[in-house]
């Protein structure tokens, strides 16, 4: 309208004072020029839906090589990354082998994952810095020099994530977690796992802190049972105090969520409750980083929902990437299920993840994983 208005009121003026006017140019405002696309939102219009679904889960497989079987599913469905377990693990060399063979199955590689804590849980054995136990750390130093090792070696053979530290407060010498934690006060395991997550950090690693929001010291072990902790509403930034402090003092790229029910907050489990993760833990804590899920194939899910509505409300509320590490043989087919099932609901347009992908890209791209191609 304004250009329209300028044209007329030249042409008006030109009847009026024709002499003074015939030399006059007019010059019309150029357009905006569109907004520059981001690396990955170059990346992101590339990609298929089944691509973009398939960046929303890291799945783990049986044997220590990849067969035909395994490569053609992790080709078809653009799997976003991988869960190496210990029954994947034979030696340095074979590790190595495997990790470049799966990087090779894919156009956007793939996070190479793994459970190193150290202690009870640690998936290589074979060299004693990767297996000292956080109970064993005593000073924040001693967590960054530790961080730093192990992701020094886990980056040497391929793997660019670890699940650890576990950042939880447990007491009780009867939990089933109290051998994976830091010991102290929640001050001293919070200087721990900050400088943990910065260990890793520099070695190159991205690093998860688990289990958000925390088990407590009674809690039932996940993989068995759904752990149940009835603290009330005015009791919840005491109790998840040892994350939210790590979270404000540093930065987070990625962080996983257990399982586990506060039926006075919400009856779902935090893995499936937008109260927890979305509410609480997104807008709440303003947290930016990734939300992975605890293994989704653990026994405190059983008999919930069916495993498809499982991942949908997994991904709704608030999860971007969802494990299901293939470590029982009750699911055999829970992989392909639940990934035909939400390729479906983004193409009927029941899903919209496009955010998600958008943040898992950033965050490869961050940690030199899209490098490695």
């Amino acid at each position: 309208m304004k250009y329209i208005f300028s044209i007329f009121l030249a042409l008006f003026l030109s009847c009026i004072f024709p002499n003074q006017l015939q030399h006059v140019e007019i010059t019309l405002p150029s357009k905006p020029e569109p907004p520059q696309l981001s690396q990955e939102e170059l990346i992101l219009t590339d990609m298929s839906i089944e691509q973009k679904v398939g960046q929303l889960f890291i799945f783990g497989f049986d044997g220590t090589s990849l067969n035909d079987q395994n490569k053609l599913f992790l080709q078809e469905y653009s799997i976003g990354g991988i869960l190496l377990l210990s029954k994947n693990i034979t030696s340095e060399a074979q590790l190595k082998s495997l990790i470049e063979d799966i990087q090779s199955s894919n156009d956007i590689p793939l996070f190479i994952s793994i459970d190193q804590e150290g202690g009870p849980v640690a998936r290589i054995r074979w060299d004693s810095s990767l297996t000292k136990a956080q109970t064993a750390i005593n000073t924040p130093q001693e967590a960054y020099d530790d961080a730093v090792k192990k992701g020094s070696y886990l980056k040497s053979v391929g793997i660019n994530m670890n699940f650890a530290p576990v950042v939880e407060y447990i007491q009780d010498r009867n939990s089933f977690i109290y051998d994976r934690t830091y010991r102290g006060s929640k001050d001293e395991i919070v200087e721990k796992s900050i400088s943990a997550i910065g260990g890793y950090t520099e070695a190159g690693i991205l690093s998860v802190p688990k289990h958000y929001p925390g088990h407590s010291d009674t809690s039932v072990d996940s993989h068995y049972n759904l752990p149940v902790v009835k603290i009330e509403e005015n009791q919840w930034n005491e109790y998840i105090q040892p994350f939210s402090n790590v979270l404000n003092a540093t930065e987070v790229d990625a962080l996983m969520v257990g399982h586990v029910q506060f039926p006075n907050i919400d009856s779902n489990p935090t893995t499936v409750s937008k109260q927890i993760i979305n509410k609480k833990l997104i807008e709440d804590l303003q947290y930016k980083g990734l939300v992975i899920s605890d293994d989704m194939e653990m026994a405190a899910l059983d008999d919930l929902d069916i495993s498809q509505q499982m991942a949908k409300r997994a991904l709704e509320a608030g999860n971007d990437i969802l494990i299901y590490s293939k470590y029982s043989s009750r699911y055999p087919h829970i992989q392909r299920d639940v990934y035909e099932y939400i390729v479906e609901e983004v193409k009927n347009e029941n899903m919209d993840i496009d955010e998600k992908v958008l943040k898992i890209l950033r965050i490869k791209m961050k940690y030199n994983i899209m490098s490695d191609k």
